[in-house]
């Protein structure tokens, strides 16, 4: 495991269609089944985005739901 602590360059980002990835995006990728910070990010993104794109906030409840941690 890596000792390395704070915000760095953890994860190499690809399309899985293999188109580019546009250099200049800036991504933050988070491990939502050993993080319960990435658990809480995305219960705030999915009241974040509710409204916008249902299907999305449905889908990310869903994940939650699978993993047995309530939203």
């Amino acid at each position: 495991m890596s000792e390395q602590k704070g915000l760095y360059g953890k994860y190499k980002i690809e399309k899985t269609d293999g188109t580019a990835v546009d250099p200049h995006a800036i991504y933050f990728t988070l491990r939502l089944d050993t993080d319960k910070h990435a658990r809480a990010a995305i219960r705030a993104y999915i009241a974040s985005c509710k409204e916008e794109e249902p299907e999305l906030a449905k889908d990310l409840e869903k994940v939650l739901e699978e993993m047995k941690w309530d939203i």
